[in-house]
């Protein structure tokens, strides 16, 4: 490197505040305060990477530069600055540093060919920022496209659910009926356990499936309940599914845990989370297990429903609660989404971990504000 360049570089170096100072006078700084400060550090990574890219190695220059643009472009910035802005600012950077580099008295020739570098390196930046913000927006409609297909799926599953609600409830409410008269007249009548348990089962396949209208809640209320208590209800529910398949539960939920909510939906989710594990467990021919757990953490109710089935895929892992996602060969890939949208509802979160050993969901929700209110007078 010559005097020339060495004196260069110690104008257009990034700890000068002095060239900084005059691209900043030149560029239009919008009115949004934390928009400034991220433009700014937006510059002076710019400023950054420009001078870097001058000092290394040729060879090494263009892989240094795309790196360097495509850790800016994951910036929050760049969702909310036009990409022609961010361009005009790489552009008023060459202007700046040609005018400064103008000043010095060496020869036009000499001058024009550390011009030509910084000139390359700024076109080379900014042709990865361009390409690296075109990909992210390719991406985003495709995400975006996905998402307004799945909602009208959802929209049409939902309308049609909703007209069958009649069709399918008053016909399993007769029949649930005349099977009630027939075991009180007939008490010895065989297999009428059996019975009245599958329409249990289908009512709650029904139920499960109506909440995808998102109509169902309209009528209800939200009521303070005892999660300990659902528990009861739910274990006698599921108790025929887990002597079919001889799955072993063991629960341990601590018995001052309130939720305000919608009992019957926090229910539905409980249920649908055991059935999902029961159908895994059932297909493997080790021993199987279900755990849960239900105790308080600060302000919120932690629970966790953990199975001894297979590891689930990191890549379904991370897309579980999608619409249509499923591990199941026969399964609706709904059942877990309309979980988790209605744990959100309760202002909640319903989180998934999988290993060799155990997939846990875990819920975590905010602790009633009654009994928190009473908690915090008693303390």
């Amino acid at each position: 490197m010559n005097q020339l360049e060495t004196d260069v570089l110690t104008i257009i170096n990034p700890s000068n505040d002095y060239i900084f100072s005059k691209w900043k006078e030149k560029i239009s700084m919008p009115s949004n305060y934390n928009l400034v400060n991220d433009i700014t550090d937006y510059g002076q990574k710019m400023f950054q990477t420009i001078f870097e890219a001058y000092v290394i190695p040729v060879e090494n220059r263009d892989k240094f530069i795309k790196k360097a643009a495509c850790e800016e472009t994951n910036r929050e910035l760049f969702h909310q600055i036009p990409l022609s802005f961010l361009i005009n600012t790489a552009n008023i950077a060459r202007k700046v540093i040609f005018t400064e580099i103008n000043r010095f008295p060496e020869t036009i020739k000499d001058i024009g060919t550390i011009q030509i570098v910084f000139s390359d390196i700024i076109d080379t930046f900014i042709y990865y920022i361009s390409e690296y913000v075109e990909e992210k927006s390719i991406q985003k409609d495709k995400n975006q496209l996905t998402k307004e297909s799945h909602e009208e799926r959802l929209t049409l599953l939902g309308q049609m659910t909703s007209s069958f609600v009649h069709e399918f409830r008053n016909p399993l409410t007769t029949i649930h009926g005349f099977i009630q008269l027939l075991r009180s007249e007939n008490p010895e009548l065989p297999y009428m356990d059996i019975i009245s348990s599958e329409l249990e089962q289908l009512k709650f396949r029904i139920s499960q499936f109506l909440l995808l209208s998102r109509r169902e809640s309209v009528n209800q209320e939200k009521t303070l309940f005892n999660v300990h208590d659902i528990f009861d209800q739910i274990i006698a529910f599921i108790y025929p599914r887990l002597l079919e398949f001889n799955v072993e539960l063991e629960r341990r939920i601590d018995r001052d845990l309130y939720i305000e909510g919608y009992v019957e939906e926090f229910r539905q989710v409980i249920i649908n989370i055991i059935f999902n594990a029961i159908d895994v467990l059932a297909e493997q021919e080790s021993s199987s297990a279900i755990k849960v757990k239900g105790y308080r953490n600060e302000d919120s109710i932690v629970l966790t429903i953990s199975n001894t089935g297979p590891k689930i895929p990191d890549d379904l892992l991370a897309t579980i609660f999608e619409p249509f996602v499923t591990t199941k060969k026969s399964g609706t890939g709904l059942g877990l989404y309309v979980c988790n949208d209605i744990i959100k509802k309760h202002n909640g979160k319903l989180l998934c971990t999988s290993n060799d050993e155990w997939t846990t969901f875990t819920i975590v929700i905010p602790i009633a504000s009654q009994e928190l209110e009473k908690r915090t007078k008693e303390n």
